[in-house]
């Protein structure tokens, strides 16, 4: 499990097996996730995150857990 911080502030675990992408926080038009989000985690359930960490640290931490 890897305990990541959503963009209210609270934290989330995320089970790495069930991350299906991650994708950098961008302003798209008028559609903005969060500016404080620094990383969008896809999940296989089709629900995403929006979370404080950048995705180069989340990748670091989803396959740091993966490798226990």
């Amino acid at each position: 499990m890897v305990l990541l911080t959503r963009v209210d502030g609270g934290q989330v675990a995320v089970t790495p097996s069930q991350v299906t992408s991650l994708h950098a926080a961008a302003v798209r038009g008028p559609k903005v996730i969060s500016q404080t989000a620094g990383c969008v985690v896809w999940l296989a359930d089709g629900r995403l995150l929006s979370v404080i960490e950048p995705c180069g640290v989340v990748r670091k931490l989803l396959e740091e857990a993966a490798a226990k």
